[in-house]
């Protein structure tokens, strides 16, 4: 192989740029690979100005236009031989020739339908974090090439690195003779509203990291939801309480604020399957701020947002709560009970997660390199 592979990866939202990193620092020290990087132009410009000030820190070259016509024309004209996107929802004929293979590292781990709904007809293959959502994918007609690879964003988490670990503790100000929460609300439908400001006082023995989601920063609108109260509420939050330390929009990637945690809290995310790897207790919030179409027909919540199996599936290994007022006793029964769900963890650890060995990438890579080697 005298030419190398030339690989973009296109960070459409910066959210998806985490499934990447991992992928992007191994390939980084290959020399059998060629590395673009790029983000759509088509976003707010907030968004869009931090994810290039990011990609400009990454290995490799950039690609990028104000317009995304021709941001698609200048990706196309590099005659790509693989094309790396965290989700499928444009029109990916306009960026690549005939010749490059699309590949799809999704950006979370499912407990919303748009996991195999986001299914381009141009996609070549679809890297896989687990089997229960290989068999999902199957099963709902999806016919491309589908490679078991584990969940890329992981992969540091088995990296022993305790000073970094150490050193990140110690930047937020974390007091180290209390336990740290890790609160990651999603944007919809989200618990943030509904604890409002006594979030501070239910939780004043612990260390808080509050990691809102990246649309609750640059959205001020979802459909009809206003965001701008649950972003004020953030701040607010941190400004007025010193033991909730608030990460702010530059923090792109919330991997490694999983190994200073001690417990997750969050609703339905991808956070949920992420922090089991480390076997760490995990709450699920079960009260939301609703809109009224959600309110008044609550199915449509399910339909368009949620996974009826899989949000039963949480009850086997989380710990539900349904007030807000009940977070100080629910975190006394998740640390002192957590030990009794960890058959049930590790049941699902293979289900959904495949191999936690840290070499989710390296599949990627080998998975790669096997369309090219002769």
């Amino acid at each position: 192989m005298a030419d190398k592979i030339k690989i973009l990866f296109d960070s459409f939202h910066l959210y998806h740029l985490p499934q990447f990193d991992p992928v992007i620092d191994l390939l980084s020290r290959d020399d059998r690979f060629q590395i673009f990087h790029s983000t759509a132009a088509v976003n707010k410009k907030e968004e869009r100005e931090l994810c290039l000030n990011i990609l400009a820190t990454k290995p490799g070259t950039m690609v990028y236009s104000e317009s995304e016509e021709e941001r698609a024309k200048m990706i196309k004209e590099l005659d790509l031989d693989f094309f790396v996107c965290g989700w499928s929802r444009y029109e990916l004929d306009e960026y690549i020739s005939e010749k490059t293979l699309a590949g799809m590292i999704y950006h979370g781990i499912g407990v919303k339908p748009s996991y195999w709904r986001d299914n381009h007809p141009r996609l070549n293959i679809r890297f896989v974090e687990g089997i229960y959502r290989m068999d999902q994918l199957r099963s709902h007609g999806v016919d491309k090439e589908l490679v078991l690879t584990g969940f890329t964003k992981l992969d540091p988490l088995f990296s022993q690195n305790p000073d970094f670990d150490e050193k990140l503790a110690q930047s937020l100000g974390l007091d180290p003779s209390k336990k740290t929460i890790l609160f990651a609300p999603t944007f919809y439908p989200s618990s943030l509203e509904r604890f409002g400001m006594k979030l501070g006082e239910y939780t004043q023995n612990y260390n808080v990291i509050l990691k809102p989601h990246m649309w609750t920063y640059f959205l001020d609108k979802f459909g009809e939801y206003n965001l701008v109260p649950q972003r004020n509420l953030a701040y607010d939050l941190a400004e007025k309480f010193s033991h909730i330390k608030l990460l702010g929009p530059e923090v792109y990637n919330i991997t490694p604020y999983y190994k200073i945690s001690d417990i997750l809290l969050t609703e339905a995310s991808s956070t949920i399957y992420e922090m089991i790897a480390l076997e760490k207790p995990v709450i699920v919030n079960r009260f939301y701020r609703l809109k009224l179409s959600h309110k008044i027909f609550r199915y449509r919540l399910f339909k368009k947002r949620l996974s009826k199996e899989m949000n039963k599936d949480i009850t086997n290994f989380c710990f539900e709560m349904n007030r807000a007022r009940d977070l100080p006793q629910v975190l006394d029964t998740a640390f002192n009970e957590n030990h009794k769900r960890l058959n049930i963890v590790r049941e699902y650890q293979k289900k959904m997660l495949y191999k936690l060995d840290g070499k989710a990438s390296e599949r990627v890579r080998d998975t790669i390199l096997d369309h090219f080697q002769n």
